[in-house]
């Protein structure tokens, strides 16, 4: 009876974020910048990279994410002696599985950009990036209000799968101390689609991105990023997240997601490779019920001449 009780309240969240079509939400977004916006991939020059999430701990059916994703300077694979602290062209390809409730989604990513040197500190990047999704559907694990949904409740004690094609587009002005950026994520809407139908449509959505790092002292330094999305049949999210770098090793931060969640930060700095931890609470009134989210995160710069401290980490 408990599990039922617990499912009946997590399914409104769920559908609120458009049932399968969920929203992805981490706390270190800003290691997920070539995800939102394929401008600024190699936005840390080569690394590799991979988060672990896991939203409304001890709740069944609440959302765990597992992201990885490997970028590279044209420049650096080349075995260039001589690499600019911004290059030219980068590539990047990033994975992502989530399961939440009775929906798996498995994404594939590829995404490339070009930068154009507008001043002696200043380029802007165009990328473009290919998106390939697979969703599967447990009709096993339909909660009540989704069994009510014509276009699910076909599926009900049943299995079904969708596989999408769709592409990304984003701009991107860049400095060593501060970028900001513009993408857009599905353009083909997902009209793009094979499989079981049980998505109408994947509708535009608009990303707004900015962050800034800079030196206080020889021992601290600042970070902080800001992220704004705007889908039509979503709320819209904005979220931001501060960190304070000290003695290049060690970071304590912030960040806030508007009326959803707040989360402390911790990590460590050790050569080319950071590690993190956020432990997450949400500060809506109604989803507290809900629990707390913990998230990893840990990153290694593949190419040991891009740049050291707060200047090797957004």
């Amino acid at each position: 009876m408990k599990k039922i009780i617990l499912i009946l309240l997590i399914m409104p969240a769920l559908i609120n974020d458009g049932l399968g079509q969920s929203r992805k939400y981490f706390s270190y977004f800003n290691a997920l910048q070539s995800y939102y916006n394929p401008a600024l991939v190699g936005l840390e020059g080569s690394s590799a990279r991979s988060i672990v999430r896991n939203q409304w701990s001890g709740i069944d059916g609440g959302p765990k994410t597992v992201y990885g994703s490997v970028e590279g300077e044209f420049a650096q694979i080349g075995g260039s002696d001589s690499v600019p602290s911004i290059g030219r062209n980068a590539i990047g390809l990033s994975v992502m599985y989530d399961k939440h409730g009775a929906f798996s989604e498995t994404e594939l990513l590829l995404n490339y950009t070009n930068r154009i040197r507008l001043s002696e500190k200043h380029f802007l990047g165009l990328g473009i990036g290919v998106k390939y999704m697979n969703t599967e559907l447990d009709g096993m694990s339909l909660s009540p209000e989704q069994s009510d949904d014509p276009s699910l409740s076909k599926y009900m004690g049943g299995f079904a799968e969708m596989k999408f094609l769709d592409f990304n587009f984003g701009l991107a002005l860049r400095h060593n101390n501060y970028y900001v950026a513009y993408a857009v994520q599905n353009l083909a809407a997902g009209k793009i689609s094979s499989g079981d139908e049980f998505y109408t449509k994947r509708p535009l959505s608009h990303n707004v991105q900015a962050g800034y790092r800079g030196v206080v002292s020889d021992n601290v330094g600042l970070i902080g990023n800001v992220l704004y999305r705007l889908q039509e049949d979503l709320p819209y999210n904005a979220e931001f997240n501060f960190k304070a770098l000290f003695m290049n090793k060690v970071w304590l931060g912030v960040g806030h997601r508007v009326d959803y969640s707040t989360g402390l930060q911790a990590g460590f700095l050790m050569n080319r490779v950071s590690v993190g931890y956020s432990y997450e609470m949400a500060t809506q009134r109604q989803s507290r019920m809900y629990g707390s989210t913990h998230e990893f995160m840990a990153s290694i710069r593949l190419f040991d001449h891009y740049g050291k401290g707060i200047m090797a980490m957004w």
